[in-house]
């Protein structure tokens, strides 16, 4: 028997800011406002794995496993504002062409690159280390990887989380409350950022700033082969949805926004926090 849906609110400290690449779809990388959300995935998946054991490529799997339990997900500043920027980035080709092993000293042109790769920049507004929450839902802590194997999420997961995005993005997790959330309908207020997916009609802002950004659809991710991947979903669009993000500009008004919620959408609530999330029996 699976158990009830389970909440958790967690508070991340980035040391500078993070990037966040999609492999192979561009040298040229984007930067995002936030961390997109199939990111945070993966580094729940990465600690899920690491508890358990498991190797990389099976860590990989989880992301599916997790999106398929996955009811909200939503991101909120707590003293911080994104700025999004590129700069350069030297790139070692390793590689077998031709017959040739990359890097090869004969041919430095063809083993180094430098592409301009995107990154966001958290600045604080309080000279507090940056800080994001996270505010996720799941149908149920138990994630199945094959017929034989189960694995548990619980607070010490989202405790180990040690990087969202690249290497370079080093975050420390500072609070975890792991929660039995309430749900509510109709219309209310958000501080979080949430999709605009079918049954969900935002109304207008509360509190000033809010832009919108095309993500991966964390619902819809069923796996990473090569016919379902980010790659092929941001070039043809498919699985795709559009964001809308909180943009602190103080510490005194936070952004928050009103949405009415219809069909098979409700709102997840802790302490006065809500998030727009999926409601499945």
């Amino acid at each position: 028997m699976k158990s009830p849906l389970v909440g958790f609110r967690v508070d991340v400290e980035f040391i500078w800011g993070f990037q966040a690449k999609v492999a192979g779809y561009s040298k040229t990388s984007p930067s995002f406002y936030y961390p997109p959300p199939t990111t945070i995935l993966g580094a729940v998946a990465e600690s899920l794995a690491k508890e358990n054991s498991m190797g990389e490529k099976k860590g990989k799997e989880i992301i599916p496993r997790l999106a398929q339990s996955l009811l909200a997900l939503g991101i909120r500043p707590l003293n911080c504002v994104p700025i999004r920027f590129s700069d350069i980035n030297k790139l070692i080709a390793i590689k077998l062409t031709g017959g040739v092993l990359y890097p090869d000293v004969k041919d430095l042109f063809g083993s180094f690159d430098a592409p301009a790769t995107g990154k966001t920049l958290l600045t604080t507004l309080d000279k507090q280390p940056p800080t994001l929450r996270i505010f996720l839902v799941f149908s149920t802590k138990e994630i199945k990887i094959d017929e034989r194997k189960e694995i548990t999420l619980d607070s010490n997961v989202l405790w180990n989380i040690h990087r969202i995005g690249t290497k370079e993005s080093i975050v420390s997790v500072v609070d975890v409350d792991e929660f039995s959330p309430e749900k509510s309908g109709g219309r209310a207020e958000t501080q979080y950022s949430f999709p605009l997916i079918d049954g969900v009609k935002p109304l207008d802002y509360i509190q000033p700033k809010w832009v919108s950004e095309t993500l991966i659809n964390p619902f819809s991710v069923k796996s990473y082969d090569e016919n379902d991947n980010p790659v092929k979903n941001y070039l043809t669009g498919e699985k795709t949805v559009r964001y809308f993000l909180p943009i602190m500009q103080d510490t005194q008004n936070l952004p928050s926004y009103a949405v009415e919620l219809l069909n098979n959408m409700c709102f997840y609530e802790k302490d006065g926090e809500r998030v727009v999330g999926i409601c499945r029996q």
